[in-house]
């Protein structure tokens, strides 16, 4: 996975959350994370060959298919990360970075895949893939940080998604 900073990317983030009042029921974090090679060396230092052999082996598992040759993880100056057109977008101030691209990779993959109608297909797909994310807990656990609770709004949805998927997946 490359760590690049787009300077457009970082706009377009910024006026995406600037657009919100609140995120999924929750008031909005404000701030502004500047982004430099240091930080970028970072995030690349601790996305080490091995996180990504063991991402990508799950992702697969998960989804079924490989993420694109040329994913890019873009770092952004906002408080928030995101799945992106392009790929993923990863504020630089979370203290999780390897759960945090879990979780926008996750969202990513989820769009390119047949789980919103199989799963959820009476929910709006901003919501259902927020949901979902529950099963990185499983896949991504050797990895990851801590666990991923997600947001308060979807916990109830999340359990009961995560035996669904499990009764699924055996």
């Amino acid at each position: 996975m490359k760590f690049v900073y787009n300077k457009k990317i970082d706009k377009k983030c910024k006026e995406d959350i600037d657009a919100c009042k609140l995120i999924f029921n929750e008031e909005k974090k404000t701030g502004v994370f500047p982004v430099n090679a240091e930080i970028i060396r970072k995030f690349e230092s601790i996305w080490t060959p091995e996180v990504e052999e063991i991402f990508s082996k799950k992702i697969f598992q998960i989804f079924g298919i490989n993420l694109p040759k040329d994913f890019t993880c873009f770092l952004n100056s906002t408080p928030y990360s995101m799945d992106i057109k392009q790929g993923i977008s990863v504020s630089v101030s979370t203290q999780t970075p390897i759960r945090t691209i879990c979780h926008e990779a996750s969202h990513y993959m989820f769009r390119k895949s047949i789980y919103k109608d199989k799963y959820f297909p009476k929910i709006d797909i901003e919501e259902a893939k927020e949901i979902f994310t529950i099963i990185n807990n499983i896949y991504f656990q050797d990895i990851m940080e801590n666990q991923d609770i997600g947001w308060k709004k979807f916990w109830k949805d999340r359990f009961n998604f995560l035996s669904i998927w499990l009764k699924n997946t055996d």
